[in-house]
């Protein structure tokens, strides 16, 4: 334990000496004059001596205030010194997110433009990934996950339920009755690099069909996934949204609607504690965004 006095009666003291003034010291710590002849006071009573004296209307420090002063002064401008290098490096590093290749493809890429037009000094670094990645070894500011928000340890904030829809090219229905879920592994199938995690594969494991043994897949990445759906490559899960005008318009065929229950959905995943300002801004941004919707 070191043994000194409360850091705010130092910090008011070696206030007082540089500007040799209580009320222009009060004003620079945002506080009262009265406040900071007090935390004198105090400092006076804990070393048992006098520190500093009137002199006109201003204040000037004996020579153990002198002394106490001239050394307080230059360990605040070491402490000042390293919270400047610690804040740059902190602010010139860039956000670190990590999601799955969906919702960057299908959710964050066409608003995206929109967080850097309202914060073009923020970097960030996006890992479209599906893996679960640990956010503590490898100093991600946030995941983005889709699931049931059983991340303990960690802020779990609900962003959004899931929207998804199992479509077909019309073609590929020819001859092919699907009149429930086990019916699909009739057909070739299309899908995300990131299906592991995805909305798609809580939706197979419901209805008992395994992915993993479902043979005739080829594994696409965003918009290629729709494309190849189109094509009649074989079914896909994409975002409702992304399909509706498909759909409509009759070059789809939608089999199957899936929606994310109350708690499941995607989440915002975050450490605890003090939150960096660029995560600050993104998840005001990001929460403002699912609000416009």
């Amino acid at each position: 334990m070191r043994d000194f006095p409360s850091l705010s009666s130092l910090r008011a003291f070696e206030a007082v000496v540089r500007h040799k003034n209580l009320s222009h010291a009060a004003k620079e710590l945002n506080v009262t004059h009265a406040a900071v002849a007090q935390q004198i006071k105090r400092l006076e009573e804990w070393f048992g001596i006098t520190l500093s004296r009137r002199e006109g209307r201003g204040v000037a420090p004996t020579e153990a205030g002198q002394q106490l002063g001239a050394e307080l002064s230059k360990s605040f401008d070491i402490i000042d010194d390293a919270v400047k290098d610690l804040k740059i490096t902190t602010e010139a590093r860039p956000l670190r997110v990590t999601m799955t290749p969906t919702f960057v493809n299908f959710w964050l890429m066409p608003r995206l433009g929109d967080f850097r037009e309202k914060h073009p000094d923020i970097e960030i670094l996006l890992n479209a990934n599906s893996d679960v990645v640990n956010l503590r070894r490898e100093e991600y500011d946030l995941a983005i996950r889709f699931g049931n928000g059983s991340w303990p340890g960690f802020e779990v904030e609900k962003l959004m339920r899931s929207y998804a829809s199992i479509v077909v090219a019309p073609k590929l229905l020819e001859g092919v009755s699907i009149k429930d879920p086990s019916d699909i592994t009739k057909l070739p199938w299309v899908c995300d690099i990131d299906d592991r995690h995805s909305e798609w594969n809580h939706w197979l494991k419901h209805h008992g069909i395994e992915f993993a043994k479902q043979k005739a897949k080829i594994h696409l990445s965003g918009y290629l996934t729709r494309d190849a759906i189109r094509d009649g490559q074989g079914i896909g899960i994409l975002p409702s949204n992304w399909v509706s005008e498909d759909i409509k318009k009759g070059r789809l065929v939608e089999l199957f609607s899936l929606t994310s229950g109350e708690e499941t959905g995607y989440h915002l995943v975050y450490k605890h504690g003090i939150v960096p300002h660029h995560l600050r801004a993104f998840l005001k941004w990001i929460r403002s965004q699912k609000a416009v919707e």
